[in-house]
């Protein structure tokens, strides 16, 4: 059996995104002839909350080693939070440890974060181990440099200068690339030309059934609504960007109009918006309160910017009375909260890009309805079909009858396979 050393700086019990992606991968690959390691940070150097319970959704054979890292109260007098910095060190001596030892066949680095991408290519120069880049979020990015000075984080350009220094240098020698959408692998290919002989393999979130089983035995104190309290709850889980303020608009001026039409069902509802704010630095953290405030909903509005952790989440969408998904302007945008939402298996409504994966998972699965816009054709057209199903929703709501047996091509397991094959690519690329 090939072994793989996957470096994930964050990871269980941490409940961020990272975290949950390595815990799905190293949870199956066994099954698909990969003996799997994580290297990660021990958690009492995170800086974000964990959920120990988290541990308990870890499979017991699964090995795993975790590092010391810099503690932040003292990087943090330098300007360095980051928890793949503050560990770095810690991670290449354990990793040359391994590699003198307990030789892995291949490497596997998620990201964010972005700076120990470069343990690969250290590797690769040092031991001649090939190694894999997956990438969840972009590194480089423009994101901030679109937004009006005053909204960008204070540090935004030295990060942005280290991320344009260290990602080339880091996939210089990359056997192969892995990442949630091809939109995302496509940016990476324009602007390293030089990458046009790495192949690249998408290969999205996906879901653990395992997780809602683990829920529904052991159910959590909702800490969002009172199911019982008599309203009907519709709830987003997931940041909001500012190319989701078209989607975000269509929707309330489809709600605005059921308040007005039909105001014994639309005054009970309630929408939520959890975790809509990663990071507050230099940005208001309650943006869709102020646009609700705008569209003269604000009442029936509730808005929870910090994270909640994973089984949390969970538990808020077996909960809740819908599920609603809003989609950016940005055509490849793809959203990992898409699979847990139909494995809740609670009434959805998605109102995204056309060309967005998110359209086409929910029409192949029928899992729920969906709204589509254009670059041409803007959300705000789409407000009756929205209301209509906004009715739906709440009106007469009902199991959605979902195609599993299509679902299944987006199973965890199924995205380990995928994991699994495009190692093997990268171990033929050599």
């Amino acid at each position: 059996m090939n072994r793989v050393l996957i470096i994930g700086a964050d990871f269980v019990p941490s409940s961020l995104p990272p975290a949950t992606r390595i815990r799905f991968f190293a949870s199956h690959l066994h099954e698909f002839g990969w003996e799997p390691t994580v290297l990660t940070t021990d958690p009492t150097y995170y800086e974000s909350a964990v959920d120990a319970e988290n541990e308990l959704l870890i499979p017991a054979a699964l090995k795993i080693i975790r590092t010391r890292a810099f503690p932040a109260k003292v990087t943090r007098k330098f300007g360095v939070g980051d928890v793949g910095m503050r560990s770095i060190w810690q991670h290449w001596r354990e990793l040359s440890r391994l590699a003198k030892t307990q030789r892995p066949d291949l490497i596997f680095i998620p990201v964010p974060p972005g700076v120990p991408m470069i343990l690969g290519r250290l590797a690769h120069l040092r031991f001649q181990i090939p190694y894999v880049i997956d990438y969840i979020d972009p590194w480089v990015s423009d994101f901030y440099r679109q937004l009006p000075r005053k909204q960008r984080p204070r540090k935004w350009f030295l990060s942005s200068r280290l991320a344009r220094g260290l990602e080339p240098f880091a996939l210089k020698r990359v056997n192969h690339l892995t990442a949630v959408s091809k939109g995302t692998t496509e940016q990476i290919f324009n602007r390293y030309g030089w990458l046009s002989n790495v192949g690249a393999t998408e290969i999205p979130y996906g879901a653990e059934e395992g997780d809602f089983q683990y829920l529904r035995r052991n159910p959590r104190k909702n800490k969002i609504f009172d199911p019982a309290d008599g309203y009907l709850h519709a709830c987003y889980i997931g940041a909001y960007t500012e190319g989701m303020k078209p989607a975000l608009c269509a929707l309330f001026a489809a709600f605005r109009q059921g308040l007005e039409h039909e105001p014994n069902l639309f005054s009970r509802i309630r929408l939520h918006f959890i975790g809509s704010t990663y990071s507050t630095e230099g940005i208001d953290p309650f943006r869709v309160t102020k646009v609700a405030r705008q569209c003269q909903v604000e009442p029936w509005i509730t808005e929870h910017p910090q994270r909640i952790s994973y089984l949390d989440s969970l538990q808020t969408m077996l909960e809740a009375d819908g599920l609603l998904l809003l989609g950016s302007d940005e055509p490849h945008y793809t959203a990992s909260k898409v699979f847990p939402y139909i494995l809740s298996r609670r009434p959805l409504l998605a109102i995204a890009h056309e060309s967005s994966s998110i359209v086409s998972i929910l029409r192949q699965t029928r899992a729920g309805f969906v709204v589509s816009f254009s670059n041409e054709r803007d959300p705000s057209e789409q407000s009756e079909e929205i209301l209509t199903y906004l009715e739906k929703m709440f009106s007469s709501p009902a199991t959605p009858e979902i195609d599993w047996q299509v679902f299944d091509s987006y199973s965890a397991r199924t995205m380990a396979a995928r994991l699994a094959g495009a190692f093997q690519k990268a171990l033929n690329s050599r």
